[in-house]
């Protein structure tokens, strides 16, 4: 696993999302060594708190078989991250969901603290329009 210290906050997101995001697995170790204990993250109005997030990462990993993430642009302010991304998922079922996603990432002492992301399903069933949040 890489360090959740290392780098830029832009370089961070980009490990955060290889190694818990797109994992096959939920790795609680790597949720640990990225994700700090009061981390809150607010999609689509929905709020998790770590706990919620870690519940939402389970649903997700029963549903997804793998996932690749294009950043289309990036931003960094001090130790605030925003995000211009497009995820394609595919369900184990061997549907595929896309999504677009615009997100402030915020960090704390290295470790992501806040989350607050708005998505627009591009491809996917009805049913898949809370695939961000799922939990």
């Amino acid at each position: 696993m890489t360090s959740p210290l290392a780098g830029n906050g832009k370089q961070r997101i980009a490990a955060l999302f290889r190694e818990v995001l797109q994992a096959p697995a939920l790795d609680l170790e790597a949720v640990q060594a990225y994700f700090d204990p009061a981390y809150v993250q607010t999609v689509d109005g929905t709020t998790l708190d770590h706990a919620g997030f870690v519940a939402h990462m389970r649903k997700q990993k029963e549903a997804i078989a793998s996932m690749e993430v294009d950043f289309l642009a990036m931003a960094e302010d001090g130790d605030t991250v925003f995000t211009n991304h497009v995820v394609t998922a595919t369900k184990k079922d061997g549907d595929t969901v896309v999504v677009k996603v615009i997100a402030q990432f915020v960090f704390k002492d290295g470790r992501l603290v806040r989350c607050d992301e708005l998505t627009r399903l591009l491809q996917g069933g009805h049913d898949d329009r809370d695939i961000g949040s799922r939990h």
